[in-house]
C-alpha cells in the first residue's frame, strides 16, 4: 500500500479552499462597492468624487511600513515555501525505509 502523507494532503486541500474562498469574497466586494458608487443619487456622487480625490492624495511615503512589513511577510512565505520542498524531499526517503523494514520476508 502506498504511503500517504496527510500534512501535505491537508495542506493542498487548504491551499484551494482558502484561495477560492479570498478571491470569491475579494471579488463579491469590489463589485458591491463598483454597484454601490455607479449610482446616481447625489450622496452617492459626493462620496465618488471623495474616494477618488483621496486616492489622488496618496503619497507613498507615508505607506513604506506597510510596504517594509508586506515585504517581511513575503519573505517568511518563501522561506515556509522552501521548507515545505525540503521536508516533501525527505519524506520519500524515509518511507521507503520503514516500509522495507515492516514487510514480512
Amino acid at each position: 500500500m502506498e504511503h500517504i502523507d496527510f500534512f501535505n494532503f491537508f495542506r493542498i486541500v487548504l491551499e484551494i479552499f482558502v484561495s477560492v474562498y479570498a478571491t470569491v469574497v475579494t471579488m463579491q466586494s469590489l463589485y458591491g462597492w463598483f454597484v454601490f458608487l455607479s449610482g446616481s443619487d447625489r450622496h452617492v456622487s459626493l462620496m465618488r468624487q471623495y474616494v477618488v480625490l483621496q486616492g489622488l492624495r496618496l503619497r507613498f511615503r507615508n505607506f513604506w511600513g506597510d510596504v517594509l512589513v508586506c515585504i517581511g511577510l513575503s519573505i517568511v512565505l518563501l522561506m515556509l515555501w522552501h521548507a515545505h520542498r525540503l521536508v516533501e524531499g525527505i519524506d520519500p526517503f524515509i518511507y521507503q525505509h520503514v516500509i522495507r523494514l515492516t514487510k514480512p520476508h
